[in-house]
């Protein structure tokens, strides 16, 4: 997991401003900080308001183990999905190396997902413990990197609706390559069995009467359910 975040570069997705997630989480983050140390005096009232934090906090907690569920389950949904001949297609449609791209879209939301429940719950414990209130500056400093952090993963994750939907339009394509790979190898089938009938015809001295006579002895021994439409299509062909 760790090599492919680095091989694509996903921490770059945390300052890289041209990406929606990011201009949303810093603008978020920006009125949130301002409204509550500016407006509220966040760090003045911080003991009045403890308890009350700890409750968001243990709220978040739980949203964000789900999301790590949606995560885990989105990355299983698609390795499912994409089976042998669809990755040989897609190869032919997506020079973007799309697949693998927001896969590790998926593994660095729940990489981010991992690492705020693990650091949330250091903070829950500070909470309920005897620890004294940090600085002024880094309180208001370490306050932002955590609201940027979860607005971050939050967005991040919605923005993966969007790569999930590319998925879905390569693997469209892929599917009408498939198909039309299988009429050619069909046709490709078509044409080699009739060279070794006409050989064996050859040999056989059999005329078209006889083939088709003897085809459809063979398919009216054999039970099949469409017969007619077979005969029907033999006769026709041949």
């Amino acid at each position: 997991m760790i090599e492919r975040i680095k091989s694509y570069n996903r921490y770059k997705d945390y300052y890289t401003f041209s990406c929606i997630e990011v201009k949303i989480a810093t603008i978020i983050t920006f009125i949130l900080m301002f409204f509550i140390f500016g407006v509220l005096n966040f760090y003045e009232i911080f003991s009045v308001v403890q308890e009350d934090l700890k409750q968001i906090i243990l709220a978040i907690l739980g949203g964000e183990f789900t999301l790590l569920g949606m995560s885990l389950a989105g990355m299983a949904i698609i390795t499912s999905l994409i089976s042998p001949d669809f990755l040989h297609a897609i190869g032919k449609v997506d020079d973007n190396d799309t697949i693998n791209r927001v896969l590790s879209h998926f593994e660095f939301s729940a990489l981010n997902l991992g690492i705020q429940i693990s650091y949330l719950l250091l903070v829950y414990f500070a909470f309920i413990s005897t620890m004294e209130v940090l600085n002024k500056i880094p309180f208001i400093i370490c306050s932002t990197l955590v609201c940027y952090h979860f607005f971050f993963n939050l967005f991040y994750i919605i923005s993966l609706i969007g790569e999930c939907i590319k998925i879905n339009k390569i693997k469209t394509q892929s599917r009408e390559i498939i198909s039309l790979e299988k009429t050619i190898y069909d046709i490709a089938n078509e044409f080699r069995i009739d060279f070794i009938l006409a050989i064996l015809l050859k040999e056989k001295n059999l005329n078209r009467e006889q083939l088709l006579k003897e085809l459809c002895s063979m398919i009216d021994k054999s039970n099949i359910s469409d017969g007619e439409i077979i005969k029907e299509y033999f006769r026709n062909y041949y």
